[in-house]
């Protein structure tokens, strides 16, 4: 089932470099040409990123919370058949695009308000968008009915949500993966700071299902640029035929490894990160001028207007007004101790927005039209 998530053209696509680990220790490598006369960097990477994969997928199983376990997942293995290392969750994104959607006829869905990139991935490969907002108070329910009645390949979400800053709710994700049988994407990129569960774990149960995650935001490395993408085998496969040989540069690969290979700092920089955010918008809730406050994910939302956000700049804070088109709201990251106490100073000794006084309908003429 899964192999047929991907194009056609990819499918039957034999690749340019077929081969995707270097070659074995006892055979001298002159496939690649490589200059022997090179310096330290003078070997290229190996395909599959095999020790990067070990680490992350150690790492990912310390610092997360632990699922109930999936039906079908006990042959299931995380290993580089099923984990694509990326450079970055948006080219994990990319790559998605590029080889499981037919350019100029294939649709998907989105579901407002959601990640800019998806709909610029969409229009540069000329993929059809169907908006289907989020609903209920805080954004966190899908419309799984007519995401799946929609004549669309795939649903692409993301969750938790940016710019919502919430999480979906898990009952919707499953009854969606039930019935839509096409690529189901979910963007994670913000799972780890939302402590929840990631949906990976229901890959083997739901083949069609395909996550991405990131290395950037609460493993705190996002200066490395690495992702990656979680699915079932024959997509990873397929993915792998659409991507560039040697992607992973070998001096991030090893300075990655380095950094996965102590996941109880990783656990304490997720908690010291969850625990500021917390505070942060525990603060912010009670400033002049904000609405409703969401936090789950590695950001804060505030239910406000521009003049929030221009007070917020003029007090020497960069913020992102109605975050990805989301009108009303202002987005704001979690800095460290010393700025966000400053931050929630300002808001606090400036005064209530403005509001501009609703201009009363002019007179209605005697007999005059209505």
């Amino acid at each position: 089932m899964a192999g047929g998530l991907a194009r056609e053209v990819i499918q039957s696509m034999r690749p340019a470099f077929p081969f995707d680990s270097r070659p074995a220790r006892h055979l001298v490598n002159l496939r690649d040409s490589e200059n022997p006369f090179g310096g330290t960097h003078r070997h290229y990477p190996d395909n599959r990123a095999d020790d990067l994969v070990a680490r992350y997928v150690r790492a990912l199983d310390a610092v997360e919370a632990a699922p109930a376990p999936a039906p079908g997942a006990g042959g299931w293995r995380w290993n580089p058949d099923t984990v694509l290392i990326t450079r970055g969750a948006a080219d994990g994104l990319d790559l998605i695009f590029r080889t499981l959607f037919e350019p100029g006829a294939d649709a998907v869905a989105v579901t407002p308000p959601t990640f800019a990139i998806f709909d610029e991935l969409a229009t540069v490969y000329r993929i059809a968008r169907h908006p289907v907002p989020l609903l209920g108070a805080d954004l966190r329910r899908l419309d799984v009915e007519r995401l799946a009645s929609l004549p669309v390949k795939g649903v692409v979400l993301c969750d938790p949500g940016n710019p919502t800053g919430t999480r979906l709710d898990p009952g919707d994700v499953r009854r969606l993966l039930a019935s839509f049988h096409g690529p189901v994407v979910i963007d994670e990129a913000y799972v780890e700071c939302a402590g929840g569960p990631s949906h990976r774990h229901l890959i083997p149960e739901h083949p069609h299902l395909v996550v991405v995650r990131s290395m950037s935001k609460a493993l705190g490395m996002a200066g490395l640029r690495l992702g990656a993408v979680l699915a079932h085998p024959d997509v990873v496969a397929a993915l792998r035929k659409a991507r560039l040989p040697f992607a992973l540069p070998a001096p991030v690969t090893a300075q990655a490894v380095a950094e996965l290979s102590r996941p109880a700092r990783l656990r304490g920089r997720i908690g010291a990160f969850r625990e500021e955010r917390d505070r942060l918008a525990a603060g912010l809730a009670g400033c002049p001028g904000v609405g409703r406050v969401f936090a789950e994910a590695g950001f804060v939302t505030l239910e406000a207007d521009a003049d929030l956000a221009a007070a917020l700049r003029r007090a020497g804070f960069d913020v992102v007004s109605d975050p990805m088109g989301w009108s009303g709201h202002v987005r704001l990251g979690v800095g460290d101790p010393a700025d966000n106490s400053r931050l929630l100073t300002a808001l606090r000794a400036a005064p209530p927005p403005r509001k501009t006084p609703r201009a009363d309908p002019p007179p209605r003429k005697k007999g005059g039209r209505r």
